[in-house]
């Protein structure tokens, strides 16, 4: 899949092959919202196959291109890929459960600001210096939240507002491991992560044979299609293009993933929470942008 197109583009620069990739990989993961919305199960169940085949896909995909990095880090995974790999399964928990209790922008929105974590994270864990584009982005992004969160959600929605925040801590500790591991087997923290997920699913009492067969079609599109071609497109970006310019395009997610929701069901996000998503989105886009050029 990935030869043919590479061999479409190989007349074209790296950094368009570069933005190609990406977008591709953003365009697919839009749908992921969307077949969340669509899929009518009990979330446990959702959760399972969430972790289940994606980690086998990636578990395939990486037997075939690099089968030594299973030799050497998946067989006797060390302590700090199973504690990364717990985090992973804590985020696709949490993401899933915001999105069965609030407006799909405001899960994205939230759990889009994991980058800016990540920042304050490394500042204090891996002494990374923290500048001053970083703490205004991270100033007006509360601000941003705090509109998310001051719409008088109903209860459900502020459980859910709440978890999407659980997601993006999550993420921005999974994004440190990457950054002191540098990234050297980043596949199978996923792979670990998505059995961890699956078993604790189980465990919280999943059904994943429950499902009609209508809904197991969304479930295998959604996990089996959707999650691990993204990832594999996405990670194809950053080979190409600066790692700013590929997050760049990746926040295009905030727009697609809660528009699908929109055209296809009708969900619409109230004045404030478009308003708070808004203000998020255009903050990461300057904040991105700055750190592309000052760099």
């Amino acid at each position: 899949m990935f030869g043919a197109f590479n061999q479409q583009l190989s007349h074209m620069q790296d950094e368009t092959k570069g933005r190609v990739y990406t977008l591709i990989g953003v365009m697919i993961l839009s749908f992921d919202s969307l077949l969340v919305r669509l899929i009518d199960s009990d979330p446990w169940t959702l959760i399972f196959w969430r972790g289940l085949l994606p980690s086998l896909v990636y578990l395939l995909v990486q037997w075939r291109t690099d089968k030594r990095v299973l030799e050497d880090h998946f067989v006797k995974p060390a302590l700090s890929t199973l504690l990364t790999a717990t985090l992973i399964a804590a985020s696709t928990i949490c993401f899933v459960f915001s999105l069965d209790n609030t407006q799909v922008t405001s899960t994205l929105v939230i759990a889009n600001t994991a980058p800016l974590i990540t920042a304050v994270l490394a500042f204090f864990f891996l002494k990374e210096r923290l500048s001053l584009s970083t703490i205004i982005a991270i100033l007006v992004s509360v601000g941003g939240i705090w509109l998310v969160f001051g719409y008088q959600p109903t209860q459900a929605e502020l459980k859910g507002d709440s978890l999407a925040l659980v997601t993006a801590l999550s993420m921005s500790v999974y994004l440190i491991m990457l950054r002191k591991t540098q990234a050297k087997y980043a596949t199978v923290f996923l792979i670990y992560g998505g059995l961890f997920t699956a078993g604790i699913a189980l465990f919280a009492g999943a059904d994943p044979f429950a499902l009609t067969p209508l809904h197991g079609l969304y479930v295998f599109l959604l996990c089996g299609v959707v999650l691990p071609c993204s990832f594999l497109f996405i990670n194809l970006g950053p080979r190409y293009l600066p790692a700013a310019e590929a997050s760049l395009i990746l926040l295009l997610e905030i727009l697609f993933g809660p528009l699908l929701v929109w055209l296809i069901l009708g969900e619409a996000p109230t004045a404030s929470v478009a308003l708070g998503a808004g203000i998020i989105l255009l903050t990461l886009v300057t904040y991105t942008l700055y750190g592309q050029r000052h760099r």
